[in-house]
């Protein structure tokens, strides 16, 4: 199997901004990931491309030539499958050949090493530039105008996965995109004063990883076919919110067959809530999703369409039940449940209560707890949370083309900046599907794993990728596996009952009111029925509940769905009973789910699992409980080499810089700070070739200056120097003998950074920075000394004025 991508060659220093700047550093910083590497984010690539592909499909109709529309490739805003929707799925594009280096960093940056950070690694691949403003009339800086600008440095090599929806490609449409990555010549911020330059091109990766560069010979005679007279594709990974008519309540399911998502991506699952320039994702996986996933991968069967008789009962009247995709728990990778709002958290002592069982603690005010997921043990409660992260893009001027950014609201299709908040890739969720069990053996045919589909908003670029897979080998009893409710302290079935009766939603539960309107009252008629109950024999004494706004999109109408207010998944209710129910009764009221559109996996309920009256809070994502990693056995990348050294040279840096502000201390304690023209000399002295000639060329006045004070050197243990030296000494032995400055310095420090490599490349790495770097980190020591001596003098002269 082929693999594409588009390659990105840096010709001059680029900026990816990501919209903000950082305190103190920079006011505008380059999009990186979380280990501090560079990336160019998909979608700006994806719009990039496309206005490369238009300009030249606008030379080719000059021509006479057809053309792809821009729209069948890249798709439009709404769009749906076989509507145009985008062919192709654009990653982000990262630095070429790291998968070493990215192991070994996760290493060196894990909690229990920290030896790196982000910073660290970003510095390595990317400067600061500062710029201000001009005054035309003064030619001076104006004032306030200052900033800094980062930038990633010239060379670098970033690769983007590009997929298709249709496998192979067609080889007209691929030289249509590799036409269109020549086209694509600047990237980033800037890009018309002289950033953002770049060379682009199209290559195809064979099983060994040999690559091939797809673009056509621009020499041709002929003009390559950039045409394609029938253009349709299949996408078999479009799930969104599907347009599937909601299920009536179907036979109760007595199977289950559980999946895996692990994102690769950041991915972006839309909920109706933010302001209108933000989009905020859910933190769960909706079932709807692979509901979607397999009706399609159902229809894209030979001779299976929606009228059959199999795709209406399996799909459409409940015959699956697709229950969401919660978080995996981290240590067991056990399907973790919502938190039961009727658990708080005591604001004095951080303790949890769970306040149906226990009650409320008297004189202590309550909380609610900060992570959404959990489960539940013997021992307490174990929590988790969904990480997320938020990004911002800007959709450039629709009218004007020259204009490569938001020209804002003001302004008639001026575009407009907008931020995304995402789920962060490599986490794990798990669902369940419930059905027979042939349905479910069907539904693994249909849907084969392991499978990387795309989901959610902006799938086609940078968002949404993830792999797919089956848990089970093969379906069972759902009353042997128990996997729904195992987030409880027990997985046994409720016992009968007399009292109480304690519902805690798995799910958002949508239910309406008489009208046929939604409403967020809990169903007690639908609870009655199920359990074959007087209505007088059941009365709710308390609740403890949240709502949310359950929304979606048709696909193949591009409309969206109504939306509705429903019971948010967590909530608890309380009933008093006046007649026993047996257990039997209770695991079938469990299994069958309550309200609308159970077939999504709404309605999921657990009845009296909340039994645990002691608890006591551990977080499993907590950074302190984590297990120290193992040392990866990937080959080092000299990157991390490069990387390893210039953290060295900072840490000697600042070492030195502490011991000339201790010398400076020293000469002002004691009134001997040389002049500050001698002191000029000094920094001169530092650009010549010879400054030792220069140095001892100094007349006896001067030199006296430099040498009627011994310094305490004994606080210094890092330099082998003798005990009492002058500070002509110092700098005499600074250029003459500098490893008697750095070696002890660098060789510590290589040791704390690489004591996980072997010990030629420890040796190498410290002789490599002696020789190379001792005389710039002796100039930098005496420079920051020099300084330090200014500083000092002017305190001592403000003193005695």
């Amino acid at each position: 199997m082929k693999n594409y991508v588009l390659e990105i060659q840096l010709k001059s220093p680029l900026t990816s901004a990501a919209g903000e700047g950082r305190v103190g550093l920079v006011d505008r910083d380059v999009v990186f990931d979380g280990l501090g590497l560079p990336i160019l984010p998909g979608r700006r690539l994806k719009g990039l491309w496309r206005e490369a592909y238009r300009d030249v499909t606008e030379a080719w109709q000059q021509c006479g030539q057809d053309t792809i529309c821009v729209g069948q490739i890249f798709g439009e805003s709404g769009q749906g499958p076989g509507d145009g929707d985008a062919c192709i799925h654009i990653a982000n594009a990262k630095l070429k050949n790291t998968s070493s280096l990215e192991k070994w960093l996760e290493y060196l940056q894990h909690d229990k090493v920290m030896k790196l950070h982000a910073d660290d690694v970003l510095q390595h691949f990317a400067t600061v530039r500062a710029q201000t403003a001009v005054d035309r009339q003064t030619a001076a800086a104006k004032e306030n105008t200052l900033r800094l600008m980062r930038t990633l440095k010239s060379g670098l090599v970033f690769w983007a996965r590009v997929r298709f929806v249709e496998s192979p490609p067609n080889p007209a449409l691929l030289n249509a995109l590799a036409l269109g990555a020549v086209a694509l010549q600047h990237i980033g911020t800037a890009r018309t004063r002289g950033l953002g330059k770049v060379r682009c091109c199209l290559l195809e990766l064979d099983a060994n990883g040999n690559t091939k560069d797809l673009t056509p010979a621009l020499n041709q005679t002929e003009l390559p076919s950039i045409s394609i007279p029938v253009f349709t594709q299949s996408d078999l990974s479009s799930t969104g919110q599907q347009s599937i008519t909601t299920p009536p309540t179907g036979v109760s399911p007595i199977h289950m067959l559980r999946y895996r998502f692990n994102l690769t991506t950041a991915t972006i699952i839309p909920v109706s809530d933010g302001d209108p320039n933000t989009v905020v994702s859910r933190q769960d996986i909706p079932g709807s999703h692979l509901w979607g996933i397999a009706a399609w991968c159902y229809l894209n069967e030979e001779n299976h369409t929606e009228a059959d008789t199999i795709f209406r009962e399996t799909f459409l009247e409940g015959g699956l039940r697709f229950l969401a995709a919660y978080p995996e728990a981290v240590d067991t990778h056990q399907r973790l449940i919502p938190i039961p709002h009727s658990i708080r958290k005591s604001k004095t002592d951080e303790r949890p209560y769970d306040l149906v069982v226990n009650g409320r603690p008297q004189d202590k005010p309550v909380k609610r707890l900060d992570q959404r997921y959990a489960k539940f043990d013997l021992g307490g409660i174990e929590t988790q949370s969904v990480k997320t992260e938020r990004n911002y893009h800007h959709a450039r001027a629709a009218n004007d083309r020259r204009k490569g950014r938001a020209l804002g609201v003001e302004v008639p299709d001026g575009g407009a900046l907008f931020t995304y908040q995402a789920i962060q890739p490599n986490q794990t969720f798990q669902g369940a599907v419930l059905g027979s069990e042939n349905d479910l053996k069907q539904l693994k045919k249909w849907v084969q794993s392991p499978k990387a589909i795309h989901m959610g908003r902006s799938r086609s670029a940078q968002y949404g990728e993830a792999k797919f897979e089956w848990i089970d080998d093969t379906p069972r009893e759902l009353n042997s596996v128990e996997v729904e409710w195992n987030g409880f302290t027990t997985s046994e079935p409720p016992t009968n009952l007399k009292t109480r009766l304690i519902i805690t939603t798995l799910s958002p539960l949508l239910t309406v009111n008489e009208n046929g309107h939604p409403d967020t009252c809990f169903p007690v008629h639908e609870l009655v029925n199920a359990l074959g109950l007087d209505i007088s024999a059941l009365k709710l004494i308390s609740s403890f509940t949240r709502t949310e706004t359950i929304s979606g999109y048709h696909t193949h109408l591009r409309l969206p769905r109504q939306q509705g207010q429903a019971i948010a998944a967590g909530s608890v209710f309380e009933f008093k009973l006046d007649q026993t129910l047996t257990g039997e009764k209770l695991s079938e009221l469990e299994h069958k789910s309550l309200g609308l559109r159970k077939g999504e996996g709404f309605g999921r309920i657990a009845v009296n699992r909340q039994n645990n009256p002691c608890l006591e809070e551990k977080q499993l994502d907590d950074p302190d409980s984590a297990k120290l990693p193992d040392i990866p056995d990937a080959e080092i990348h000299s990157d991390l080499l490069q990387i390893l050294k210039q953290v060295v040279r900072t840490y000697c840096v600042e070492e030195m810089e502490k011991y000339a502000r201790e010398i400076a201390d020293q000469l002002a304690a004691k009134h001997k700070i040389p002049r500050n023209a001698l002191l000029g000399r000094l920094r001169l002295f530092l650009r010549h070739e010879n400054p030792v000639e220069n140095l001892e060329k100094l007349r006896k006045p001067a030199k006296e200056q430099l040498t009627n004070f011994q310094i305490d050197m004994r606080e210094c243990n890092l330099f082998e120097l003798p005990n009492r030296q002058t500070l002509f000494d110092i700098f005499k032995k600074a250029w003459l003998q500098r490893e008697l400055f750095t070696e002890n310095l660098i060789k510590d420090k290589v040791q704390q950074l690489a004591d996980d490599f072997n010990d030629e490349i420890r040796k190498n790495m410290i002789r490599t920075l002696v020789e190379n770097d001792s005389t710039k980190l002796c100039n930098d020591f005496l420079d920051y000394l020099i300084t330090a001596l200014h500083i000092s003098r002017r305190h001592t002269l403000k003193q005695q004025q």
